[in-house]
């Protein structure tokens, strides 16, 4: 065996598997530009406080996997930095700082490239990954939804994925959501005795994070749980609608998935992800993402919406 190897969870992309990659992103570069996307770089790493704030700190994201970097000899005490372990915080924080607001909206990027989790690799899983990301910031309406999860069906479909589900669903904003985790919490209370001990945890920080589960101990409280769906307001019902009717225009048939609810704080509204049919679990996902109408304000900019996804090259 040799002595110096790559580290664990990572890989070397060796010529044949690299030349896969490169049409891989030649077909990503190819679709976004032509529905309008322009690519955008952005350091591999940030102040963490990009993610903690951007992600949440309550999240698998920043507790068990933020790659936090060292500050070498003469950088300021204070500096705390971490690769990044998904590209929309980095854009939104990009997107702020240079004042995109003052631009035609919606702002519309594009960004191929590696991403990084600290945490224990897993199958199928690298702590060093490769994602195609597409974001447009400042379009509150339902239309660009639809436009972004074709978007990303047309760029599956282009390398070869012709049969994959996209799975939908709302998960409301600050005026609807606040009253269903409360009688989502009520309901994981009262079986409270029967949750494994991370989801009790969880139950006190982040109830909604109990549908993402993966335990196949808490299917069945899952499945009686009630649903956003049911407690949606009247503005995020509206807005749900138009993006099914925008998805039946352009041909995509949805599936409604009242739990899906991803696994990151700045989700709002829309929320979507990508499977092969028969292949759902926790690491099957293509890909996924969805509405952010906080997070630009959340990371110091005026209020403004925006929409992305994030599909895995690896």
């Amino acid at each position: 065996m040799p002595k110096f190897q790559a580290p664990r969870g990572t890989r070397d992309l060796l010529p044949p598997e690299r030349a896969v990659f490169l049409r891989l992103e030649d077909a990503a570069r190819d679709l976004a530009t032509r529905y309008g996307y322009q690519p955008i770089e952005t350091p591999m790493f940030e102040g963490s406080a990009v993610f903690e704030r951007g992600v949440g700190e309550v999240t698998d994201v920043i507790e068990k996997e933020l790659f936090r970097v060292q500050a070498g000899r003469g950088e300021a005490e204070r500096e705390r930095w971490a690769l990044r372990p998904e590209p929309t915080a980095g854009l939104v924080r990009a997107y702020v700082q240079h004042g995109m607001r003052t631009g035609p909206q919606p702002v519309k990027l594009t960004l191929t490239g590696p991403m990084f989790r600290y945490d224990r690799p897993q199958a199928g899983r690298y702590r060093q990954f490769w994602q195609f990301d597409v974001e447009a910031i400042g379009d509150a309406g339902p239309g660009i939804d639809a436009e972004i999860i074709e978007l990303a069906m047309a760029f599956l479909a282009a390398v070869g994925l012709t049969d994959v589900q996209v799975l939908v669903n709302s998960i409301g904003d600050d005026v609807c959501r606040p009253a269903y985790v409360e009688a989502l919490a009520s309901h994981f209370r009262s079986h409270h005795d029967q949750l494994p001990d991370l989801e009790r945890a969880r139950l006190e920080t982040r109830p909604m994070r109990l549908l993402d589960s993966k335990d196949e101990r808490m299917q069945p409280l899952i499945e009686s749980a009630p649903t956003i769906t049911e407690h949606l307001c009247e503005a995020c019902q509206e807005h749900f609608d138009g993006v099914l009717a925008h998805l039946a225009a352009v041909a995509i048939e949805p599936r409604l998935a009242p739990t899906l609810v991803r696994g990151l704080d700045y989700y709002t509204r829309t929320a979507f992800e990508f499977y092969l049919p028969g292949a759902e679990g926790q690491q099957a996902a293509l890909g996924g993402g969805g509405r952010y109408d906080g997070l630009v304000e959340l990371l110091g900019g005026q209020p403004t919406p925006g929409i992305g996804f994030g599909i895995g090259l690896d």
